[in-house]
């Protein structure tokens, strides 16, 4: 399958539509307030590059933090959505002529997992490439690791990767980064709504709790995620 047969209806299957493109609801605010939290603490961050926008909630969302936001995006449609809302937007076949060393932090979430294997360490060298000195690198993606990730792994036929923590490591090593955080990603909350915010705070416990067993278990010396859906990973340059 090529990307642009896998490509073909994905922005109707998702609900992405240009009347909506960059809609922020008070739930997207809230959830990407505490999943950036890490990086914001860790260094100033002025420039922001995505990979992946998708419908463009997270440019949205830099954009409401002050931070100069440029996406790169494999649907036409969407490049031009995003051009029309004023974002600074490339399509994925022009990320070369995005400047390199130019960003305080590069932000791809949902897209590793659509990299095919055979092309993970140029893409990730690639983003590397974008990074200031000290900038950092955030990815989310399915967590193979724990079953329960498989349904958002294997329900998109455009994820061709399957990526654990072991996995994630080689890739690290491989390109010269430092792995700063693997971990859980935040679970969405009240601000989205009662039921959201009543399951993270019991489903989402029990689960820490049944993780936590199962790690210590079978996975003592493995840095591996067994309680979401979805990792988040957060890289550094090594220097």
């Amino acid at each position: 399958m090529s990307p642009d047969d896998a490509a073909e209806g994905y922005a109707d299957w998702k609900g992405w539509t240009t009347e909506t493109f960059g809609h922020l609801s008070r739930g997207d605010t809230d959830y990407y307030s505490r999943e950036v939290r890490d990086v914001v603490r860790r260094n100033s961050v002025g420039r922001v590059l995505e990979i992946g926008f998708g419908n463009g909630a997270f440019l949205a969302f830099c954009r409401r933090q002050g931070w100069d936001v440029t996406g790169v995006e494999l649907l036409p449609e969407l490049v031009d959505a995003a051009n029309a809302a004023g974002f600074s937007a490339y399509p994925s076949d022009r990320l070369a002529d995005v400047p390199n060393g130019s960003f305080d932090a590069v932000f791809a979430f949902d897209v590793f997992e659509h990299i095919a294997p055979e092309a993970s360490i140029d893409f990730l060298r690639a983003l590397r490439a974008k990074l200031r000195p000290g900038g950092v690198l955030m990815l989310r993606y399915p967590n193979v690791d724990s079953w329960i990730g498989n349904p958002f792994q294997y329900g998109d036929v455009t994820h061709v990767n399957a990526i654990g923590a072991l996995k994630m490591g080689y890739y690290a090593d491989t390109v010269g980064f430092d792995v700063i955080a693997l971990r859980a990603t935040k679970r969405r909350g009240f601000a989205v709504s009662p039921i959201h915010g009543i399951h993270a705070l019991t489903a989402g416990v029990l689960a820490k709790i049944v993780a936590g067993v199962a790690k210590a278990v079978y996975f003592p010396d493995i840095r591996v995620v067994l309680s979401s859906s979805s990792v988040i990973t957060i890289l550094t340059p090594r220097e």
